[in-house]
C-alpha cells in the first residue's frame, strides 16, 4: 500500500500537472488518483515478469529435450528454479490470477523480449549458480533467490525502466513504489501460510480524504503560500525558486495551517524527503530552513 510519503508524491505531481497544464481541478485530481490506481498495475505487471522469467527459463529446458543429439543432462536437466516454491505460490496467488485475467495487457508473452535477457543475465551470476549447485532445498533458500532476481535484475535495470516508461509515462515516476510493493510482497510469503491476497495501494477511506483533502486544498491556499514563500527567502526573488519547491513549501504551509493532527516535525520531514527526490540538491535545506522557522514562528512545534 502507498505510505503518506508516496501519496505527498502524487499529489505533488498533481499540483505540478494543475500549475503548468490549465486544467481543472477536478481533471487533475481525476488523473491524480487514476495513476495512484495505475501503480497497482505496474505491481502486477512486475510480479507476472517475475513468472514470465521462470517460464521462458522452462522453455529452454524444453528445447534442450527435443534436440536431436540432446546430453545426458539435457535429458535430465536441473529443475530446481523452475520449481521454486516462491515462483509457484505466485502463479497460485488468487488475486494475481484474478486481476491478470481482466487485465490482459499485464500479461507478458515468450515473444517479448524482456524475460529472456534478465534470464540470460541472471543465468551468469554467481548467485543462480551457487543456488543451482547446492543439493539442498529449503523454502527460504527459493525465496533469498527470487529476492536476488527481482532485485537486481528488474528493480535495479535501466532498460526495464525505459521499458515500463515506454508503456506508460507515469510509471516512470512510480517504479521505485511498485518496486517497494513487489519486495514487500516477496518477502511476506511465508511456507504453509495462505497467500491468496496482495497490497492494496490505497489501504483506507481516509488515504482518500488526505490525498483529496490536501490536493485541493495546497491549490485553494497556494497564493497566500506564495506571499509566505517571498516573506520568508529575503535573500531570493520569486521567480528565482525553482516551481517544485514553490509546490513542496505550499503544501508543507498548507499542512502546517490545516491539518493539526499531523506533527509540524512529520510534515518538514516529509517535505525534506520530497525535495531529495524531486528537486535540486540543495533545495532540501532551503525547504527545511523555511518551513522550521515558519513552524516554531507559529508555535507549531
Amino acid at each position: 500500500m502507498l505510505g503518506r510519503r508516496q501519496i505527498r508524491e502524487k499529489i505533488l505531481q498533481a499540483i505540478y500537472a494543475y500549475n503548468i497544464g490549465g486544467n481543472s481541478i477536478e481533471y487533475v485530481e481525476k488523473k491524480m488518483f487514476q495513476s495512484i490506481e495505475e501503480i497497482y498495475d505496474l505491481y502486477v505487471y512486475e510480479l507476472n515478469l517475475l513468472l514470465a522469467v521462470k517460464e521462458y527459463a522452462l522453455e529452454i529446458i524444453e528445447r534442450k529435450k527435443q534436440k536431436r543429439f540432446a546430453t545426458e543432462e539435457e535429458k535430465n536437466p536441473n529443475l530446481k528454479f523452475v520449481q521454486n516454491r516462491i515462483f509457484q505460490l505466485l502463479e497460485e496467488n488468487k488475486a494475481r490470477k484474478e486481476y491478470s485475467a481482466k487485465h490482459l495487457e499485464l500479461s507478458w508473452h515468450l515473444n517479448n523480449n524482456y524475460p529472456a535477457m534478465i534470464f540470460k543475465k541472471f543465468l551468469t551470476s554467481r548467485s543462480y549458480f551457487e543456488y543451482m549447485e547446492n543439493p539442498t532445498s529449503d523454502f527460504e533458500a527459493d525465496k533469498k533467490i527470487i529476492l536476488k532476481l527481482f532485485l537486481k535484475y528488474i528493480a535495479d535495470n535501466d532498460i526495464m525502466y525505459e521499458w515500463f516508461e515506454e508503456l506508460k509515462l507515469s510509471w516512470a515516476d512510480d517504479m521505485h513504489i511498485a518496486n517497494n510493493m513487489v519486495l514487500k510482497t516477496l518477502k511476506s510469503i511465508e511456507e504453509g501460510k495462505p497467500f491468496k491476497t496482495l497490497i492494496q495501494v490505497l489501504k483506507s477511506e481516509e488515504d482518500i480524504d488526505f490525498a483529496k483533502n490536501l490536493f485541493r486544498a495546497t491549490i485553494k491556499y497556494y497564493p497566500e503560500s506564495l506571499n509566505l514563500i517571498e516573506e520568508r527567502s529575503k535573500n531570493w526573488e520569486l521567480d528565482r525558486i525553482a516551481e517544485i519547491d514553490k509546490i513542496i513549501l505550499s503544501m508543507g504551509f498548507t499542512e502546517l495551517n490545516n491539518f493539526p493532527q499531523v506533527p509540524a516535525k512529520v510534515v518538514i520531514n516529509e517535505c525534506i524527503e520530497l525535495a531529495k527526490v524531486y528537486s535540486s540538491s540543495k533545495s532540501n535545506v532551503f525547504i527545511n530552513g523555511i518551513l522550521d522557522k515558519y513552524a516554531r514562528d507559529t508555535n507549531k512545534v
